[in-house]
């Protein structure tokens, strides 16, 4: 492989090739398996540009569409004109805790998604917190992985349609 060829499969955007000789090679191709259902909407709000990236880039690979919020105002605004399937909030965010916008989404929203806090804070006081303001899940950004968050998508989204019709 020349050192074209390598640039392009690392960087397709930007190995300053045009024209015909300038070859996509996708980075991550994605295809549903036998038996798998289509991917979900997934409202991220995360302040943090690195592991916001992070996380879209395994959840797209997996075949969900994210939206990222960096902002709970964003997070607000984006929830008023759109219905994802699921929430992940991030409790440390520029303009508000993620708590305060758990609670203006069950103020303002009554049957949002459900919501996962996802969180580099552990204390058994905010996990109580999280989960007492509605969240079906609070976990620890240390603790687990992109693709085990992308993993449990589907469970968390029948979660909360059973909580939404009351069969909790």
């Amino acid at each position: 492989m020349d050192s074209r060829s390598a640039l392009l499969r690392w960087f397709p955007d930007h190995a300053g090739l045009t024209g015909a000789r300038a070859v996509r090679v996708p980075v991550f191709p994605f295809r549903l398996k036998a038996g798998q259902e289509p991917g979900f909407h997934v409202l991220m709000i995360e302040d943090d540009p690195s592991i916001a990236e992070m996380y879209r880039v395994q959840l797209e690979h997996d075949g969900h569409r994210v939206t990222v919020a960096t902002t709970g105002e964003l997070a607000v605004s984006t929830l008023s004109g759109s219905a994802p399937d699921l929430v992940l909030l991030d409790l440390l965010l520029p303009d508000r805790s993620g708590f305060e916008v758990l609670s203006t989404l069950n103020e303002r929203f009554p049957d949002h998604p459900p919501v996962v806090i996802l969180s580099n804070y552990g204390e058994p006081s905010m996990i109580d917190r999280g989960r007492s303001l509605g969240a079906i899940e609070y976990l620890v950004k240390s603790r687990v992985t992109p693709a085990e968050i992308s993993e449990q998508i589907p469970t968390w989204v029948r979660q909360g349609r059973r909580h939404g019709q009351g069969e909790s």
